[in-house]
């Protein structure tokens, strides 16, 4: 009699992605071999190929989880109510969310401030979303339309990561500088 054939279960793809974003995040995606994502993920190599055909595949699973995360986010404030608690109420959906997954801004800051050559994936999915969202939000009378909208997506978006971008810089300076004060928080301010 033969065995019958083993299927991947669904926790496996999840482990999968769970592991390939902390690695990308710990060592960017050309530094990270599929073989380790299989290793740390506690799976088959084959696994790996057969959910997403292989690292490119895997990348942009990666970063669609992470937008997803994001949008979700956002997501769960309700568009009603004064424009300036509604913008509010998202920046903290976000704040929250990277709480809870806080190897998300790792790999986000990677792609964005330290990306590898020509990946622009999650950035440009991060800064499309942000402009659509943007659009939605002045469609239901909130936020400003006195800039173009791409500008006002953007300058949302810096708003909402700049300080999750840059605070570790500043965490790296202060203990070089051996400062005893407790750290200051980053802020973002786009100004003309």
């Amino acid at each position: 009699m033969t065995p019958p054939t083993e299927q991947p279960s669904a926790s496996s793809r999840e482990r999968i992605l769970s592991a390939a974003l902390r690695l990308f995040a710990e060592r960017g995606v050309a530094a990270t071999s599929l073989r380790e994502v299989a290793r740390s993920a506690g799976v088959a190599p084959g696994l790996v190929g057969h959910y997403f055909g292989g690292k490119p595949g895997l990348h942009d699973a990666v970063d669609d989880h992470v937008l997803e995360l994001f949008g979700a986010a956002l997501e769960s404030v309700p568009l009603d109510g004064p424009a300036g608690e509604v913008a509010a109420a998202r920046d903290a959906a976000v704040t929250r969310m990277f709480e809870e997954n806080p190897e998300a801004i790792d790999y986000l800051r990677r792609v964005v401030v330290t990306p590898d050559p020509g990946d622009v994936g999650l950035a440009r999915k991060l800064v499309e979303h942000t402009i659509e969202q943007t659009r939605v939000l002045r469609e239901h009378g909130i936020g400003s339309s006195n800039r173009p909208v791409d500008e006002h997506g953007v300058a949302v978006l810096m708003r909402q990561i700049g300080s999750r971008l840059l605070q570790p810089a500043l965490h790296r300076m202060w203990e070089l500088a051996e400062i005893e004060t407790d750290e200051p928080r980053v802020w973002v301010d786009l100004r003309r």
